[in-house]
């Protein structure tokens, strides 16, 4: 994505055309290039306790698919499935007329109807490739899983979210009342992160729902020393359990429920978010995302909808990971979770 001024979109349509039906994918390029920049990368993932923590859980929520690692490890054998002609049937693959949808921001509809009718004229509408894409809708897991560290310590513990297609605005309104960092410095807040980490200042929690086409990941992310990891984790669960039981009242519920709708209202006002996801929308649900149509869900949430949901969630499997000090981060059995 690139901002320009208006009188540039000849140009930009051309290149952006052009970068999808004219790239060659050269050996040289991939070596120089890619590989190389490739490894940087995963060195640099390698240290990052957080980055290992939230990718070790896709991949046990999901196995395959949105479980791929984004940047696998050093030791990962990349060589026998990674190379410029798998990266070549890869784009002749997904780079056709029916996965891509054009969304301008300050164009007029009638000058990138102009200009898209001519430079995507040589765009394939169907793949020209022989590697078929995998079109199986995600499933979701849950499990465990482990791996000491001395960079570090990150616990996630992450549930079946909201995805792209299907929101669940009781979904959106728990991971506001789950929160993380307080709106107001200086003040705990009313979520229950900011509550929990409020007097352990070597510790930080937030919570968010990963949303994907088909699929969702309602993560729970724990930072800090291994002991107030394990401390925050165990306040987490007690919280949850008491949302299932009821215990939310209408003014916790009504705040929840305000953050909730901001959240959604803030995403939709940054100009990258939204095109992306009016993008995103498009390809996947056929229409572009409604912030209208989340507000008016997120405000149907009742306290026994928020209470249904939080107990679904601590019903079924969980997805646990930890990166650090294994002897003293919880397994998931020691939080009463089921993997």
């Amino acid at each position: 994505m690139q901002p320009f001024l208006r009188e540039d979109i000849p140009y930009f349509t051309e290149l952006l055309g052009e970068v999808i039906s004219q790239t060659k994918y050269t050996t040289y390029e991939y070596q120089e290039d890619v590989e190389r920049v490739l490894h940087i990368k995963q060195a640099k993932l390698a240290g990052d306790v957080s980055a290992l923590a939230l990718d070790a859980a896709h991949s046990v929520a999901f196995h395959t698919g949105l479980g791929a690692s984004l940047y696998p490890s050093p030791s990962t054998p990349l060589k026998g499935y990674l190379n410029e002609q798998a990266i070549a049937d890869y784009a002749g693959a997904v780079y056709n007329k029916s996965n891509i949808a054009l969304v301008g921001d300050g164009a007029t509809a009638q000058a990138l109807h102009k200009w898209t009718e001519q430079f995507f004229k040589s765009t394939p509408s169907s793949s020209t490739s022989n590697v078929t894409l995998n079109t199986k809708a995600s499933t979701y897991y849950g499990g465990e899983h482990r791996t000491a560290h001395t960079a570090g310590n990150s616990l996630v513990l992450a549930f079946p979210g909201s995805s792209f297609g299907t929101f669940k605005p009781e979904i959106a309104v728990l991971t506001a009342l789950l929160g993380g960092k307080p709106n107001v410095k200086w003040s705990p807040g009313f979520t229950v992160l900011s509550k929990a980490t409020a007097g352990v200042p070597s510790v930080s929690a937030s919570a968010t729902n990963l949303a994907y086409s088909d699929a969702g990941l309602l993560a729970i992310q724990i930072n800090g020393s291994a002991k107030a990891v394990r401390k925050t984790a165990q306040e987490v669960i007690i919280a949850l359990k008491s949302i299932a039981s009821g215990s939310a009242g209408k003014e916790v519920l009504t705040k929840a429920i305000a953050k909730a709708k901001f959240d959604a209202l803030e995403g939709s006002e940054s100009g990258v978010a939204t095109l992306l996801s009016a993008g995103s929308g498009i390809v996947h649900t056929g229409k572009p995302f409604q912030v209208v149509e989340t507000i008016q869900s997120i405000n149907g949430v009742t306290a026994e909808k928020l209470q249904n949901a939080a107990k679904a969630l601590l019903d079924g499997k969980a997805t646990v990971t930890a990166v650090g000090d294994l002897h003293v981060l919880p397994y998931a059995e020691n939080l009463g979770l089921k993997v």
